[in-house]
């Protein structure tokens, strides 16, 4: 019973990884096609582009802003 266990845990842990990789694959091909529509150059702000980038953004006490991108990037303003 214990292996059976120890066995659906991995089990249950690779799922759980092929999922979050498979979302991450459908908003890279959401967000690659997005620009492909694109003429030249974004002149203007497009909040689905932000939200597909941008992962989250935190204010410091001294309103330092460090922006945290989807692929772990992060830029402090």
């Amino acid at each position: 019973m214990e292996r059976y266990d120890k066995a659906r845990k991995q089990f249950d842990e690779a799922n759980r990884q092929i999922s979050e990789k498979n979302a991450r694959s459908e908003r890279i091909e959401d967000f690659i096609g997005k620009l492909k529509e694109q003429n030249g150059v974004i002149q203007e702000f497009d909040s689905w582009l932000w939200a597909c980038m941008v992962d989250f953004v935190t204010v410091g006490r001294r309103k330092e802003m460090i922006f945290t991108f989807r692929d772990g990037t992060e830029i402090e303003v």
